[in-house]
């Protein structure tokens, strides 16, 4: 094997190694928000099952869909930060040799 066609497929070995190890970090946040948001979900349906009257449940659900709204937007820029480390982690590692 040439020394380009080595050092591409280096380059391409360390881009997929890179994108696994990324897979394996957006994976973990998302088992852990969506435990998350399991446990509040569950929270809330027992508050609001518990509520004395109509206007103490239309208050728990307004919190809860201002609450939620939040952390989806929270996560999604999150997930969209980790998303492009990912792809400048990848890109970089196969730039370098065909900028050779």
């Amino acid at each position: 094997m040439n020394d380009i066609s080595k050092e591409m497929f280096d380059a391409f070995a360390a881009s997929a190694k890179a994108a696994a190890d990324n897979a394996v970090l957006l994976n973990k946040e998302l088992l852990e928000f969506g435990k998350t948001r399991i446990e509040i979900d569950a929270s809330t349906a027992e508050a609001m099952l518990g509520a004395k009257s109509m206007s103490d449940l239309l208050a728990l659900q307004r919190d809860f869909m201002v609450a939620a709204f939040e952390a989806y937007a929270e996560e999604s820029g999150k997930l969209r930060e980790m998303t492009m480390d990912m792809t400048n982690q990848m890109v970089g590692r196969i730039s370098k040799p065909l900028a050779a």
